[in-house]
């Protein structure tokens, strides 16, 4: 039987647990930052059930990233690997044996990214935060896959071509001129079809899907439009429906491939939006006005370890760090 003191040590854990869970979860505001000390002031037990939750999330993402490495289709850690057919079973029968472990939460659903989820642990290709790679599969298709993406192959009759099922993220793909079928990628309920010699970026990390045509072209199928961007055009399709436009400018689509992030008059929170995918931990603006400062700035990746401080010195914003990588910008 449980003791009084135990159910009020377990009730301390679980507010702890729903703490990490909303700092990262990318909606956190001033207020919740506010909350969220005085919560930690209110005894040293409360402080105590965040550090020891803390040791819980820091325990959990090596072991989960560990898990992800290993899932992923067995191939050599080179720039360039050749795709290979997937098991029909192994993604059912690894999310049945995650979903009944004791600890399905956090795989299921990590707070704020802070390790893989079970969609990019069971994911035929994937990678992990900050991480890129090539994939070349074996029908004169290149797949250059920016960090927290994941993808899928389908392959339908003997000697059809793979689809490629984008989960989300970020990918560039090259069509070979050799090419004789067209490629086809579904991604956010829309299906792109692109032909032989044709490059073009995919972006799905929100609700809206973009699409930049870099060469050639691309069509996309969405509900009952069909669309094509050609070269130098955009095609973004979501919630809100679907467009084509001229790019805004391609080398800064195309930047992420030089492993730099590039922000013209970008809002800061978007921008701290856009860094926390490269980076571990996650930083958070829980000041209103300082989210709304614009920033131009050109950010290679080794930058952003500590780009806190740089904020910090460049917009006067006082950085507050949490345990589990958690970085306050206010």
């Amino acid at each position: 039987m449980n003791t009084p003191h135990d159910d009020d040590r377990a009730a301390l854990q679980a507010q702890a647990q729903d703490w990490l869970v909303r700092l990262t979860s990318g909606r956190a505001t001033t207020v919740d930052a506010q909350d969220f000390k005085r919560w930690c002031a209110q005894s040293p037990l409360h402080a105590q059930a965040m550090a020891e939750m803390t040791r819980v999330w820091d325990v959990a993402r090596p072991a989960a990233e560990a898990v992800a490495q290993r899932m992923r289709v067995a191939q050599p850690p080179r720039a360039s690997v050749i795709a290979r057919a997937r098991h029909p079973n192994r993604r059912y029968i690894l999310g049945a044996a995650l979903a009944a472990g004791a600890a399905a939460f956090v795989v299921v659903r990590p707070p704020g990214r802070l390790w893989p989820a079970l969609s990019d642990m069971t994911a035929d290709y994937s990678t992990g935060t900050g991480e890129q790679r090539q994939v070349v599969l074996n029908d004169a298709v290149v797949v250059e896959m920016n960090t927290q993406t994941s993808f899928n192959l389908s392959h339908g009759a003997e000697g059809d071509a793979a689809t490629l099922d984008l989960l989300s993220g970020e990918a560039q793909v090259l069509l070979d001129a050799s090419r004789a079928a067209p490629f086809t990628m579904t991604v956010g309920g829309g299906r792109l079809v692109a032909a032989a010699a044709s490059r073009f970026n995919v972006r799905a990390t929100g609700p809206e899907v973009c699409v930049t045509c870099m060469a050639g072209s691309v069509e996309l199928n969405y509900g009952t439009r069909v669309l094509v961007a050609r070269e130098a055009e955009q095609i973004s399709y979501g919630r809100r429906g679907a467009e084509v436009a001229r790019a805004p400018d391609l080398s800064t689509v195309n930047a992420w491939r030089e492993r730099v992030l590039v922000f013209n008059d970008t809002p800061l929170a978007a921008v701290v939006d856009e860094i926390n995918r490269y980076r571990p931990g996650r930083l958070i603006v829980t000041n209103a006005e300082l989210g709304r400062r614009k920033v131009q700035a050109r950010l290679r990746f080794e930058q952003l370890a500590r780009i806190e401080n740089l904020i910090g010195a460049s917009y006067g914003a006082k950085v507050t760090t949490l345990p589990a990588g958690i970085v306050l910008l206010g």
